[in-house]
């Protein structure tokens, strides 16, 4: 069963979280007279980081702003992040391999037989395991990639699938824009370059916005402690909506983070095998958020109508 949330940015509820025995999270609704207005931004929105901005149109663009919809996909810890514009489809990450069969059945439980792009944020098996199965039973026109290598085994499957398929990749190097009907998805180049060395490029990780009509969406990877402070120091803003990085793993910047972004929803792609971090989520309560987890309750949907409304609804309230 289903359950959902209407939040707008004047007035909405709050999502509480509480612990039982340290380990369990338990979901409570608790709702909150205070009015909240719109945050002003520090960038405008489809303004680019750089002078290259490669960009690809994902369907008509007659969509009003704000029919956006994002959906969660509960694949344990991992991501898997489907953005959905009318009959336009954007996926973002591909969970493991192991839950890419049960991906593929929800997509086409949607009747979609094709996306206009797939985007790796990075080649972790949680991210990049289920793209080759994916993209070869729901192709997409266009796959955005990370621009390093040395992690191609992880990945093996998803370019040969290319190769065989002549399917048309990009190695992201500057800033690429993808248009789904009114909203833009934009896709920034790693702030840290990948060391073969350590073999962690969760740091390397792509850094995605998205924006439609007032509405702002920042879902940056797995990046960690060297990345966070290169963005709070580079490009931080406010976003309304957080994907959490790295599935609610605390960093020593983690708080400067939450308080540049400011969000009102935050998301955590958590699983049972490191649920999200419990200082973590305190502090995004603290700073306002409204707080959901895959680990917690399922597959996550937020819809953004483009001019302050967000429709939350998750699998297990």
């Amino acid at each position: 069963m289903n359950w959902t949330m209407i939040r707008t940015k004047i007035s909405g509820s709050r999502l509480f979280r509480s612990f039982a025995a340290g380990t369990c999270l338990l979901l409570l609704v608790l709702l909150a007279g205070c009015g909240r207005t719109k945050k002003e931004t520090s960038k405008l929105q489809g303004q680019t980081s750089g002078e290259n901005t490669s960009v690809v149109s994902a369907g008509a663009d007659n969509t009003a702003a704000g029919d956006l919809e994002a959906v969660f996909f509960d694949v344990g810890k991992g991501d898997c992040i489907l953005f959905s514009s009318g009959d336009s489809h954007v996926l973002l990450d591909t969970g493991y391999q192991e839950t890419s069969d049960e991906i593929v059945a929800k997509l086409q439980d949607r009747d979609i037989s094709r996306l206009d792009a797939m985007i790796i944020t990075h080649y972790d098996k949680d991210h990049v395991g289920g793209a080759a199965r994916i993209a070869d039973e729901i192709p997409a026109e266009i796959i955005y990639l990370p621009d390093y290598e040395g992690e191609e085994d992880k990945c093996k499957d998803l370019l040969r699938l290319i190769q065989k398929e002549n399917l048309q990749a990009v190695r992201v190097s500057s800033r690429q824009e993808v248009k789904l009907g009114q909203a833009a998805i934009y896709i920034d180049p790693a702030l840290v370059p990948f060391d073969e060395e350590k073999k962690n490029d969760n740091d390397a990780s792509l850094l995605i916005e998205v924006f439609d009509g007032e509405d702002s969406w920042f879902l940056p990877g797995d990046i960690e402690e060297e990345a966070i402070s290169r963005w709070l120091s580079s490009a931080s803003r406010e976003y309304d909506i957080l994907k959490v990085p790295h599935h609610g793993k605390k960093e020593k910047s983690s708080k400067e983070l939450i308080e540049a972004v400011s969000p009102e929803i935050a998301v955590i792609t958590d699983g049972e095998e490191r649920p999200a971090s419990e200082k973590l989520i305190k502090r995004l309560i603290k700073n306002g958020a409204d707080v959901y987890s895959t680990y917690s309750n399922g597959t996550i949907t937020v819809t953004g109508d483009g001019s302050g409304q967000y429709h939350v609804s998750v699998e297990n309230p």
